[in-house]
């Protein structure tokens, strides 16, 4: 439930600076300049990268920490049996 909750106020944050951030405007790389774009664009397009950033980063983690918590529960059954 706090996810959720968490997850809803992120979203209507990011959904808040779109609406304010309406300005065309152009980045700047190492290998070139971008056409104009709108701001929100760019902000919910980084919102959405480093979202999935995050996720591949951590999942590794995550199935390997779910692998860890089944052994020890078939072990724990075992013991009990």
């Amino acid at each position: 439930m706090i996810r959720i909750v968490f997850s809803l106020i992120i979203i209507t944050a990011v959904l808040i600076l779109a609406i304010a951030n309406k300005d065309q405007v152009q980045i700047n790389y190492l290998f070139g300049i971008t056409s104009p774009q709108p701001l929100y664009i760019i902000l919910v397009g980084t919102f959405v990268t480093g979202g999935l950033a995050f996720t591949i980063i951590l999942l590794p983690a995550w199935i390997r920490d779910k692998m860890e918590i089944r052994k020890l529960r078939r072990s724990l059954q075992k013991t009990e049996a």
